[in-house]
């Protein structure tokens, strides 16, 4: 791979324009350039926005297709990324967007909450999947290395805070040898423009990409910059996602070459975000974490 090109942009979209593409599903006309080869964004103030990197994760993300096209967990708590407002359903005091394919795997923290809800205890943990897939889990090591390693090159700076976050975690929450804890996959769906939250701000994003079948449209987009990508397989960014940014639409080929509006089996847009979840920092080891959940659910239960 040549060496990024370095581009300082220029200018940035109104507050008002911004304001009215939160939450929404962006198209072409939210754009003006598009990334083809390997790149280096800054922003007008000279900071960094962006590194693109194509193709850098082959054949890693080829080895890792398999496992990851299994996980297809749905949601309906991802807010404004699921492109859809959010409404009451029914009796519920929370609201809920539209399900989509979005899973998280690796390790959560307890969130906000300090009482035992919808079955789950206020504790640090991984998720189910991981859990239960302890094999593939741990198959999938070698792509976030990878990652990571792409991180510490290109973005050092970031990369040595977020480490050091990693380095001061408890083992049973960091994934070995990356400066991550938690991976988000989500699957052939757009996200509506919206900031990431929960990760450590102080770091950086990495979104990596898995890309099968014949479709257009689902590029990355930072929407403040009218700046896009549109990602292949094997492809890496690394930006910073507490700036607005989003997906286009997607239209995908049938057989006989017409392009439709829903994507039939076999088209698929895998994206991966590994990250560092501040509140894990909070987290004592996994063991601390089983005593905390004994004695929470010995007291709900009156013992």
């Amino acid at each position: 791979m040549t060496d990024p090109i370095d581009v300082r942009l220029r200018s940035t979209i109104p507050d008002t324009e911004l304001d009215a593409k939160k939450g929404k599903i962006v198209t072409a006309g939210d754009y003006n350039l598009v990334l083809t080869g390997p790149a280096r964004l800054r922003k007008p103030d000279g900071s960094l926005l962006a590194v693109y990197l194509p193709g850098v994760l082959q054949p890693l993300m080829t080895d890792a297709y398999p496992t990851l096209h299994t996980i297809r967990m749905l949601t309906d708590n991802r807010g404004l990324a699921s492109g859809t407002p959010r409404q009451q359903r029914g009796d519920q005091k929370r609201t809920r967007t539209r399900k989509i394919a979005s899973a998280t795997i690796g390790a959560v923290d307890p969130g906000p909450s300090t009482t035992r809800a919808a079955g789950r205890l206020p504790v640090c943990r991984l998720t189910a999947w991981t859990g239960q897939h302890a094999d593939e889990w741990a198959e999938l090591r070698p792509l976030f290395q990878a990652i990571g390693g792409h991180f510490r090159e290109q973005v050092p700076d970031r990369w040595r805070v977020q480490q050091a976050a990693a380095d001061a975690t408890p083992a049973d929450w960091v994934i070995p040898d990356t400066p991550f804890t938690t991976v988000t996959v989500n699957n052939t769906y757009s996200t509506g423009v919206h900031q990431d939250a929960g990760d450590l701000e102080a770091g950086f994003s990495t979104l990596a990409v898995a890309r099968r079948g014949d479709y257009q449209g689902g590029h990355l987009v930072l929407a403040r910059y009218r700046v896009a990508v549109d990602m292949r397989d094997g492809d890496l960014l690394l930006f910073d996602a507490h700036e607005w940014h989003g997906n286009a639409g997607m239209t995908c080929a049938h057989a006989e070459g017409q392009l439709a509006k829903a994507c039939p089996e076999g088209c698929e847009r895998i994206s991966l975000v590994a990250y560092y979840r501040a509140k894990v920092a909070r987290c004592g080891t996994a063991d601390d974490e089983a005593r905390k959940a004994v004695a929470t659910s010995d007291r709900a239960a009156g013992h």
